[in-house]
């Protein structure tokens, strides 16, 4: 079987980033969602409501994140085993993101 060079798996390797990219923006955004649903919400049941859509978001890119194939083993990019790793190099052949 011939071997692939790293630039063919870039679309791969690109939405892998974008998963990363979205669980990032959901991890960052939480303190201005909650201090803005204070502010400019209704105090604490606006607060709430915030809170639960970035549980569901946090959990949704996680588990996009942790899930992800890699092109070249397609072995589970950042995970190995039960842990999990969201580093730039697949956890099993090293390919970097």
């Amino acid at each position: 079987m011939e071997e692939k060079t790293e630039s063919e798996y870039s679309n791969q390797l690109s939405t892998i980033r974008k998963k990363r990219m979205f669980l990032w923006f959901v991890f960052a955004s939480y303190i201005p969602a909650i201090v803005l649903a204070f502010t400019v919400g209704n105090g604490q049941p606006m607060a709430i409501v915030i809170a639960i859509i970035w549980l569901v978001g946090a959990g949704t890119g996680g588990v996009m994140v942790s899930f992800s194939r890699c092109p070249r083993c397609n072995q589970l990019f950042h995970m190995r085993g039960i842990s999990t790793s969201w580093g730039r190099r697949c956890q099993h052949c090293r390919l970097k993101l």
